[in-house]
């Protein structure tokens, strides 16, 4: 399974700056990339459950590091 997030940023700072914050703790089958001002974050398991379970940490890590930032993001 594939899933595909995309996230657009105030600046290319501002999306490099959302990768920093979540890449550390991510498996190994989620790749992220900034173009621009947009951050992708693509991840592909094995099973629905286990995208899902990922989905739900990467998605409340991203709105912390948002909130962190003063949603400047």
């Amino acid at each position: 399974m594939t899933v595909v997030v995309r996230r657009r940023c105030r600046s290319p700072e501002a999306a490099r700056a959302l990768r920093a914050a979540v890449r550390a703790d991510t498996p190994d089958f989620v790749r992220f990339r900034v173009r621009g001002p947009t951050l992708t974050i693509r991840l592909e398991a094995a099973t629905a459950a286990s995208a899902r379970a990922t989905l739900d940490d990467l998605l409340a890590c991203l709105g912390a590091a948002e909130r962190a930032a003063g949603r400047t993001v």
